[in-house]
């Protein structure tokens, strides 16, 4: 356990103060050890109307924002509750994982059945057999469906840049704000210090701009029935597919609805396009699917507002929608990266850093309450969000997940009051 500060407060307080997803005044907070844990306003900003974070690399400056204090996480009261669980499993769908990384190796899903040795003495991890009969070979952390092939590295050429050879960087923050490995001393902490990452690579980084993926449906689709059938109970997706033909996606549907089958949430990113998914114009994929297991998260900035970005080409920032979108996270989290190779750290946004924040929050309620659904957590997020003015008319819940409240909920959740 991490530092812990203020005064104590029971279990039966916890499960009380649930009912209204209310802090109690002097409520008690567990602060990590890792050394970058400073710079992660968006898990605990008590009282900065400024955050500011240090410049990545040589030539880049600083970068500094406004910030309402108070509006973060809540994560540190969640932890005297809850760090995470081994036995939560998380699956991750995306383009190639460098999951050597320091702060993340050690909360890399092992699959069972693929670890320790055979009837023959060889390690089952390297011994060509589909030892747990799972249809997949060797698939010791999780599967490559674009080659194939049981290591989901990240290690092909940049699409952008063909005579360069580098770990593909986007799937790395999002590993890290689930699951980084927290009060280790070393980095940043994960909203879970403790779980297992299934990596799942549905892409190959090395389609040059303006090339469509058009088989990564397909890969998407088979990837969530693998994270179904070996018993992840969440899903982060922070991705699209380009296809909008309804007809192009039966079998991407037909996946998430057999993972609405099995109880398994699915976390997906709102979008970067400014627009209102309510719109049927606006339509993309997964997001706009409505399976009962889906959660939809928008990006919000330091002071509660969807971010928006200017560029020298484009205004990006969040989707939205009041019945499309549910919920909304602060996106810029300082967390896990790569560079040359090398495990680094640095501030990472857009749509597809808000939602591993909900996925992650969705994981620590999973480690309290494994007995809940996926409805029943998603339920549990939403009624928990803490309500934003910016947001009224935007999102479902008009507000942002709470790490405390969702947990606290959940312990209380379908339990009569003492």
């Amino acid at each position: 356990m991490g530092k812990l500060i203020s005064g104590p407060f029971p279990l039966c307080a916890l499960l009380s103060l649930a009912a209204g997803f209310a802090q109690p005044p002097q409520v008690r907070r567990v602060i990590p050890n890792d050394p970058l844990f400073a710079l992660q306003s968006s898990f605990f900003n008590p009282s900065a109307t400024q955050v500011r974070f240090p410049a990545a690399r040589a030539g880049r400056q600083d970068v500094e924002l406004p910030a309402q204090p108070g509006l973060d996480l809540n994560i540190t009261p969640a932890w005297t509750i809850t760090t995470g669980s081994r036995s939560t499993i998380v699956a991750v769908l995306d383009d190639g994982f460098f999951y050597q990384h320091e702060d993340i190796r050690d909360n890399i899903w092992r699959n069972p059945g693929e670890t320790g040795s055979g009837a023959n003495g060889q390690p089952k991890s390297t011994n060509g057999i589909d030892d747990d009969g799972n249809g997949f070979i060797d698939d010791v952390v999780g599967w490559d469906f674009a080659f194939e092939d049981p290591d989901p590295d990240a290690y092909v050429f940049d699409g952008m840049d063909r005579g360069r050879i580098q770990p593909y960087w986007h799937s790395i923050p999002a590993l890290g704000i689930i699951g980084a490995r927290g009060n280790n001393g070393i980095g940043v902490a994960g909203i879970n210090w403790d779980t297992s990452m299934m990596l799942l690579k549905i892409g190959a980084q090395g389609t040059p701009r303006g090339e469509i993926d058009l088989q990564r449906k397909v890969r998407a689709a088979r990837a969530i029935r693998y994270a179904v059938d070996n018993g992840a109970r969440v899903i982060n997706w922070s991705g699209f597919v380009s296809d909008k033909n309804p007809a192009d996606l039966l079998q991407l549907r037909d996946a998430f609805g057999y993972a609405e089958q099995h109880g398994v949430l699915i976390v997906v990113a709102a979008g970067n396009s400014t627009v209102d998914l309510d719109l049927p114009a606006n339509a993309g994929y997964p997001e706009s699917f409505t399976n009962r297991n889906i959660i939809r998260v928008a990006e919000i900035n330091f002071s509660g507002e969807l971010d928006r970005n200017s560029g020298r080409d484009r205004i990006s920032g969040s989707n939205y929608g009041r019945r499309s979108v549910e919920i909304a996270a602060i996106a810029r989290n300082y967390t896990t990266w790569v560079r040359n190779g090398l495990s680094a750290y640095d501030l990472a946004g857009g749509t597809s850093s808000s939602a591993p924040v909900v996925t992650g929050v969705a994981a620590l309620v999973f480690s309290v309450r494994p007995d809940l659904t996926a409805e029943q957590v998603k339920q549990i997020l939403m009624d928990s969000a803490r309500r934003l003015p910016a947001l009224e008319g935007k999102l479902v819940t008009e507000g942002a997940v709470d790490a405390y409240a969702a947990v606290a909920a959940a312990l209380r959740f379908g339990r009569n009051p003492e």
